[in-house]
């Protein structure tokens, strides 16, 4: 004989559980009366409740089945009167003025609706007092679970609530955009972009944007790539005009100086080369590039990689524009795990005290024949992850090849590059030679200006002190100088020890 159906019941979805039914099925374990919208619900996370004697149901999200428990715990009146499922409903009442005559004994009315609002807990399902037990029971054991999605329940609502409000924020800056006529203004205002504005007074020129956060108008005055003066402001109308007023008062005063560039260009980087080399060639400090040529060249793998970064801050500056800093790269043993490169058959250098995604690959295994390094070289690139790491975009560029041991002359076999940030070109072996028979004559010299010339470099970039520093550091390190000019080199580094630094 079939077990009778029992009364009432519960059900606990940690997470929706969504069935495909076909018409006129239900979903397994419910009850038969359910209607199409208590079967949605019993699918639904949170606390599922019934009564089959009034064949009524209820869903309970996580907060409010925690609610419950701290009511049936503190509270006996349920063991009497059973237990009341309630929800918070608001309740609107409306008053309809009558139609028809009204009656000269009857107040004169204004013919508006009568509207009032009340929030009221209405109860959606009773359980019988025996239920109790079992339900603070099965409460308690999924208290855990309850609270973690209570948690989640509060988090969403927070995110519901801020997409909201942003919404009607940008809504509102929208419409007050919308309704403020440019053309009606003295000046002339370009839009650069949504909620963007641009416009010139002689050299200078004038901003106005809504932040990123809608909250304030940003506002901007200054010559072009020169600091400015910025402002915020609630509304737009007071940005505006405070743009037009401080851009008439910039345009009065002299530009300020335009700064000084951290590199040369190109150009003037060549020429002054070839004045260094005129200037040394010759003279007592000048090194032959045959003096660089080894008596015998051995060959090994290169690599260079440049990684995007995995994680950075982002500021947020005037206009909209962002600066990423606090850049986070892989480790160069992680970096070697996702490109498929042998971390032990590698030194990988990195440059130093820089914010940057830089990584030089050098196999620590020598070769004796070029043929046998090329070969290696090739093997290596075909084996490694690098193509796929450049098209999820995780390295910018990367390329390969082998290098002489003894001069640091490297032949490229390949890459992988971005064309609007392609690799330069390479010196032949004469022309490599050559510059660096250039570099250890002014090192050799000692000439602070000229070196910084020959690195392409201006004072902004590497100071007297900072410049005067890398002279001696690469005299102490160099193979083709004097003995005496390395040991004064070391003796000069060791009595200028920087702050901070241990000495070794």
């Amino acid at each position: 004989m079939p077990e009778p159906e029992k009364l009432w019941g519960l059900k606990f979805n940690p997470s929706p559980s969504y069935e495909r039914l076909k018409r006129d099925q239900r979903p397994q374990g419910s009850p038969e009366w359910f209607n199409p919208h208590q079967i949605s619900l019993w699918q639904e996370q949170g606390l599922i409740v019934w009564n089959s004697a009034e064949k009524r149901m209820e869903r309970l999200s996580g907060q409010e089945a925690l609610a419950l428990l701290g009511k049936l715990v503190s509270q006996d009146s349920w063991k009497v009167e059973g237990i009341s499922i309630t929800k918070q409903v608001h309740k609107i009442h409306m008053q309809v003025p009558p139609r028809g005559r009204r009656k000269k004994t009857e107040p004169e009315t204004t013919g508006e609706i009568d509207q009032s609002t009340e929030v009221v807990d209405e109860e959606r399902v009773h359980l019988p007092p025996e239920a109790g037990p079992e339900l603070i029971e099965f409460l308690q054991t999924n208290e855990q679970r309850l609270k973690e999605m209570a948690e989640q329940e509060k988090k969403r609502a927070s995110e519901a609530l801020m997409q909201v409000y942003d919404m009607l924020i940008k809504s509102s800056r929208q419409s007050e955009e919308a309704k403020f006529d440019f053309k009606a203004r003295p000046f002339t205002w370009e839009r650069q972009s949504e909620s963007h504005w641009i416009c010139y007074h002689q050299q200078v020129e004038g901003r106005v944007c809504l932040e990123k956060h809608l909250v304030y108008w940003s506002s901007q005055v200054q010559y072009p790539d020169r600091v400015g003066k910025y402002n915020h402001f609630a509304k737009l109308e007071q940005a505006v005009d405070w743009v037009e007023k401080e851009i008439v008062d910039l345009a009065c005063q002299p530009p300020p100086p335009e700064p000084e560039p951290y590199c040369l260009p190109a150009e003037q980087r060549e020429a002054a080369r070839v004045s260094l080399k005129q200037q040394l060639i010759g003279g007592p400090f000048w090194i032959e590039p045959a003096a660089l040529e080894p008596e015998r060249i051995t060959y090994r793998i290169i690599v260079e990689v440049y990684a995007a970064p995995i994680d950075y801050k982002t500021m947020e500056l005037s206009c909209g524009d962002t600066l990423q800093y606090d850049k986070r790269y892989l480790s160069p043993a992680k970096l070697a795990a996702a490109l498929n490169l042998d971390f032990d058959h590698f030194e990988i250098e990195r440059p130093v005290d820089i914010e940057f995604g830089w990584y030089l690959f050098k196999s620590i295994t020598t070769y004796y024949q070029e043929a046998a390094a090329s070969e290696q070289a090739q093997k290596t690139w075909d084996q490694s992850a690098i193509f796929r790491q450049f098209k999820d975009k995780k390295i910018s560029r990367a390329r390969y090849g082998y290098q002489e041991v003894e001069t640091g002359f490297t032949v490229l076999l390949g890459a992988c590059e971005d064309p609007a940030n392609p690799w330069g070109r390479m010196d032949t072996r004469q022309e490599y030679l050559e510059d660096q028979a250039l570099r250890e004559s002014i090192c050799y010299s000692l000439d602070v200006n000229g070196f910084r010339d020959y690195l392409g470099l201006t004072a902004r970039a590497s100071s007297d002190e900072d410049t005067l520093r890398s002279l001696h550091e690469n005299r102490a390190q160099s193979k083709y100088l004097p003995a005496e000019v390395r040991q004064e080199s070391r003796v000069w580094l060791a009595q200028h020890e920087p702050i901070g630094r241990s000495k070794r």
